[in-house]
């Protein structure tokens, strides 16, 4: 029986992370979320990428004002080399309706984080996007 290795304690911070993001994302508390964010923060997915925190708590803001969905955040790989960690995962998007439809989105995302001075971590970098099919050509 192949042995299972206990997660280690920044792994498990990591995971708190995501988890944390997703429940403060869910009830609309951008102080829940900023919490894991340092004086800046790259999204590659923004045109000018480079954030300062409050333009990151501003994101979240108004992304949150226009509402209309839920996240989930699964991260799948996480990565610890030194101080650095890289995070790959799932985030399934869901909006539903006052009837009761919904839609569901599934986007794949790498995050980087620091760890800081006192052991906690940060998130530094993200992207994220859409998953896509593909299937190889035969040869």
């Amino acid at each position: 029986m192949p042995s299972i290795e206990p997660e280690s304690e920044d792994v498990a911070k990591l995971r708190h992370i995501a988890n944390e993001f997703a429940e403060g994302f869910n009830t609309g508390d951008v102080d829940r979320i900023m919490r894991f964010y340092g004086d800046t923060y790259v999204d590659i997915n923004l045109r000018n990428p480079v954030q300062s925190h409050q333009e990151r708590r501003e994101y979240y803001s108004e992304v949150m004002r226009r509402g209309g969905f839920k996240v989930q955040v699964q991260p799948e790989e996480i990565l610890v080399r030194g101080d650095f960690a890289f995070i790959r995962g799932t985030i399934e998007l869901t909006s539903g309706s006052a009837l009761g439809d919904s839609a569901r989105k599934e986007l794949r995302y790498l995050e980087i984080a620091e760890r800081q001075k006192d052991g906690s971590w940060q998130v530094m970098w993200g992207m994220d996007g859409p998953v896509q099919e593909y299937t190889p050509s035969p040869k």
